[in-house]
């Protein structure tokens, strides 16, 4: 009986290495639902670069260890592949966070939408202070089970009314956190309703400036409502930065020199994340992230260094 499993085994190999695509698929699916599949033709066929063959396995296998996984995250670049595991029926949270270490958009998403998915707070935090440029996330988060309400204030400083209608609905968020959630949509409404008739950015931004009330709220204001010409004169007045450089940085795709910007301006490390997403298109997978949940993640010598290239001394 052993020598006929083992033979057995070896036929499953040999199908698994086989030439033809339709012959490896036809066997990615005919165990792809087998808890007892062998190991090693489990991971030959989550290996493959087709996704006829492979794409099955990734999502249903229950052969594939966390190991496994986390072996197939970090050497799949393709975004299928990373979405099949993220659509896993339950997906750990190290493999979680090694998908969403892994900046695909897309995967990231289907985790989000997982409910089977176990997403640490830590790596939910990533999650959600990099979302301010991904609107394909905000529904998701507004809608994940379980989601901090710290983290439930942060999303509605950057979503649209609709992502605001969804968190406020929600009926495990005390009254004080609805409270501030509407407040903050009040504010932003405040936002567009309190300029100036024919006011330009950089002219408000001055105007607030003087009255010392060019802080964070008004840049994060100014953000969700994508006026990045303000954001770029708020940046200059706070750094006493010419706007021509301010604004060579932004559009620099550089995160380290953004970060610095935003330390050279006064601002916290969240604030500069957002303004990393959303002032200067930097993708997920690029963005410097906070240290510690709150600290700037690179040093001040570091950080005057790379301003210096830019002709900030």
């Amino acid at each position: 009986l052993f020598r006929s499993a083992q033979v057995a085994i070896r036929a499953l190999e040999q199908l698994a290495r086989d030439h033809a695509e339709h012959v490896r698929a036809a066997l990615a699916s005919a165990i792809k639902d087998v808890a007892c599949a062998p190991p090693a033709v489990v991971r030959t066929l989550a290996h493959d670069i087709e996704r006829s063959v492979s794409e099955p396995i990734l999502h249903y296998c229950v052969t594939l260890t966390d190991a496994d996984l986390l072996e197939i995250v970090a050497a799949r670049g393709e975004s299928w592949a990373l979405a099949a595991v993220a659509r896993r029926a339950r997906v750990s949270a190290p493999v979680s966070d090694a998908i969403v270490d892994r900046g695909d958009v897309e995967a990231t998403a289907v985790l989000l939408d997982n409910a089977g998915a176990v997403i640490d707070e830590p790596t939910l935090e990533r999650i959600v202070e990099s979302a301010a440029d991904r609107r394909e996330w905000h529904d998701r988060l507004a809608a994940r089970p379980h989601l901090p309400s710290r983290f439930a204030l942060r999303l509605a400083q950057f979503v649209d009314q609709s992502v605001i209608r969804t968190l406020k609905q929600r009926n495990d968020f005390d009254d004080a956190t609805i409270g501030e959630i509407a407040a903050v949509a009040r504010r932003r409404v405040d936002w567009i309703e309190s300029g100036r008739p024919g006011e330009a950015p950089e002219t408000r931004a001055v105007r607030l400036y003087r009255l010392d009330r060019l802080d964070e709220t008004a840049i994060g204001d100014a953000l969700s409502w994508e006026e990045t010409p303000f954001v770029e004169a708020a940046l200059s007045l706070r750094a006493a930065a010419p706007p021509a450089i301010v604004r060579r940085i932004l559009q620099a795709n550089n995160p380290r020199a953004v970060t610095a910007l935003c330390w050279r301006a006064g601002l916290t490390m969240r604030c500069a994340m957002q303004i990393q997403a959303r002032a200067a298109g930097i993708s997920p997978s690029r963005m410097l992230n906070a240290r510690n949940g709150a600290d700037y993640p690179l040093s001040p010598d570091d950080m005057t260094g790379v301003l210096a290239l830019y002709g900030l001394g």
